[in-house]
């Protein structure tokens, strides 16, 4: 009688895939997370960046309307941009 080395053989200990079978499934997962991070991120970047624009601008808007003076202005403007 010759054996079958289909999917129910059980020679293999990882599943009707063999090996290959959850190595790929690692290998997705493992770019699925590093996706995620990169997406992270980017949006936190961005975000950030877009707080600190905002404070520019709020800070050019008051200069402008006279609330503060250039000197008060150059010391505000040199703090937000560390």
């Amino acid at each position: 009688m010759m054996r079958s080395w289909g999917c129910g053989s059980g020679w293999s200990g990882f599943g009707h895939m063999g090996w290959m079978g959850s190595g790929m499934s690692y290998l997705t997962i493992a770019l699925i997370v590093i996706l995620v991070v990169v997406l992270y991120m980017a949006f936190r970047t961005n975000r950030q960046s877009n707080q600190q624009s905002s404070a520019m601008a709020i800070l050019d808007e008051q200069y402008a309307l006279g609330k503060i003076n250039e000197d008060e202005y150059l010391k505000r403007k040199k703090n937000l941009g560390k």
